[in-house]
């Protein structure tokens, strides 16, 4: 084997490490972008439209160093809820 073969468990220890460090979605806050991607739609839609429905979860607004609020964040795991739910019935 050379240097440039995958040594395939270091690779799997190294993901399971990572994934270990994640953080669980009800933990994770998401911007307006993180959203959008997973909500597979643009930036400027998911603002102008989507996070100003009344159903869609109400953001969090953290301080800024200024004392200003920064911008809005969603946790993910309210997020994804929020999308489960309009599943349709078979």
């Amino acid at each position: 084997m050379t240097e440039q073969d995958i040594n395939v468990d270091q690779l799997a220890d190294a993901i399971a490490k990572k994934l270990r460090l994640l953080p669980p979605t009800d933990k994770v806050l998401w911007d307006a972008k993180e959203c959008a991607e997973y909500l597979r739609m643009s930036e400027k839609h998911f603002m102008d439209r989507v996070s100003k429905t009344m159903k869609f979860p109400k953001p969090i607004k953290l301080p800024s160093e200024t004392g200003r609020r920064a911008h809005s964040r969603w946790y993910a795991s309210e997020v994804m809820d929020w999308a489960k739910s309009y599943k349709q019935a078979s």
